[in-house]
């Protein structure tokens, strides 16, 4: 198994400078699935091919840190890390997701869709980092964002779609340890509460019970979810905490 790098940007940056009109859309329709129209043949499906300004000032400063390099220069090392055995080898490419102008990228839903069902990206032999326009992009997130889906893509290739709340804990836990996230202190005070909730909904494959143990209240009441008192990416910051008793208990 492999990675390697497919550029996106500079495709990207041109369509954004189109007007924004019929064509455009077209455009971006003919680089997402070819001129058959009947397959992801370049995985940008993560961008807004409406992006107004705000989307073509991050793309420009994406291009600006020479963020593909920084990706290509991430894989080089998780590659000679990898078995270098002949395999699949499957390709990386940034994408931008529009949560500020993008009318359907609610933050909770498509992240929650980028870390847990990405299947079909998968199946195609494609990893996407994604990334916000709502937020700053620098050197250190560029690399560890994608350190992070790429061990995300390798665990699912080893262990299969994560289904129940214990499968996606599991899948974040392997993540942090694997790409060498610093582990520190985990920023939520209740570890015992979301223990005590992990432990009584380990086995859930209800999507809104999931989606609230990592979002939290906050995020999901805005989508009429029921919620239970779990803090802002309350699950992510216990797999944290797992991940940090985990490497503890072996040294």
């Amino acid at each position: 198994m492999k990675f390697e790098l497919l550029k996106v940007l500079d495709k990207i940056l041109a369509l954004y400078q189109l007007p924004r009109n019929k064509a455009r859309f077209d455009k971006y329709l003919f680089l997402l699935q070819g001129a058959n129209k009947d397959e992801m043949v370049l995985p940008i499906a993560g961008f807004n091919p409406m992006g107004k300004e705000l989307a073509l000032n991050k793309i420009e400063a994406l291009i600006e840190f020479d963020a593909e390099e920084l990706v290509s220069k991430s894989l080089e090392q998780i590659n000679y890390e990898l078995d270098d055995s002949p395999g699949r080898t499957l390709q990386v490419a940034i994408n931008l997701i529009d949560d500020v102008e993008g009318s359907w990228s609610n933050y909770a839903v498509t992240d929650y869709k980028n870390k847990f069902e990405f299947d079909g990206l998968v199946n195609r032999n494609f990893c996407t980092p994604i990334f916000w326009t709502s937020e700053t992009v620098s050197e250190e997130i560029i690399v560890q964002r994608t350190k992070e889906y790429v061990y995300r893509t390798i665990y699912w290739i080893k262990n299969g779609k994560p289904e129940t709340l214990y499968d996606c804990l599991e899948q974040e836990v392997y993540v942090n340890i694997a790409s060498g996230k610093q582990l520190l202190n985990p920023e939520i005070d209740d570890i015992e509460m979301l223990n005590n909730y992990y432990s009584q909904n380990v086995n859930s494959v209800d999507y809104n019970v999931n989606l609230n143990f990592f979002y939290g209240d906050d995020e999901t009441k805005d989508l009429n979810f029921p919620v239970y008192g779990i803090p802002k990416n309350g699950g992510f910051e216990y797999a944290k905490y797992v991940a940090l008793k985990r490497k503890e208990a072996r040294y």
